[in-house]
């Protein structure tokens, strides 16, 4: 049975991701042990945990907060997601199988469904389930390791520009022409779609973060 603290971990770690928790919030010990019915124990070892890990940080007399980076980091980060993302959909074209396509088919179908139900919560999540199945039909299991380790530190900002009026729809389109590239065994076409679907958000989030802040 996993440990309290490690299931902590997890629920924390999909909320960010999910972006129920954005960038700059506050956790508060006594609310997190209220909401998921633990003592403060779990939830302080949860944070230390996930502060060593970079994605929250600590801030003197304040408490943990979900970690804000510079636009110029946020930068760094897409550009090289761009790059690795691109590789996986490349080879996904190469290799995908019927057990492979029908997974990212479905990831699609769940972008589809939050997107017209306006439900960016969802589509956070289906967003993740889209690109972690195309990590998979890379067969690339150090390619997919690359992959996790950045998306610790990306996926709480990949949800940012969904706040940007037609976004959700644009970006079913983009997940639809990638399949489409994959599926075909377009190896040069996928891997182009999916840099620029990634580079295309990356340049947003540094825009939104300014209108986020002087709002």
């Amino acid at each position: 049975m996993a440990r309290t603290a490690d299931v902590m971990i997890e629920n924390l770690k999909s909320e960010i991701h999910s972006g129920v928790l954005r960038p700059g919030d506050q956790l508060e010990e006594a609310s997190l042990a209220a909401r998921f019915g633990v003592s403060r124990t779990p939830v302080r070892e949860a944070v230390r945990s996930l502060v060593d890990s970079g994605l929250l940080e600590m801030k003197s007399r304040k408490g943990a907060f979900v970690k804000v980076l510079s636009a110029k980091e946020l930068i760094d980060l897409f550009e090289v997601a761009a790059e690795l993302e691109g590789m996986a959909a490349r080879l996904a074209a190469e290799r995908l199988t019927n057990e492979t396509g029908q997974r990212i088919e479905a990831a699609l179908e769940s972008c589809r469904d939050a997107a017209e139900n306006e439900d960016r919560e969802a589509y956070g999540k289906a967003n993740l389930e889209f690109h972690n199945a195309i990590h998979l039909a890379s067969g690339n299991a150090r390619l997919k390791e690359q992959l996790e380790q950045i998306s610790v530190h990306m996926n709480p900002y990949r949800a940012m520009p969904y706040e940007i009026r037609g976004r959700l729809a644009r970006s079913v389109e983009e997940h639809a022409e990638i399949l489409k590239a994959i599926s075909d065994n377009d190896v040069a076409r996928a891997d182009e779609l999916m840099r620029d679907h990634m580079m295309l958000q990356g340049k947003r989030v540094p825009l939104l973060l300014q209108v986020l802040q002087e709002a």
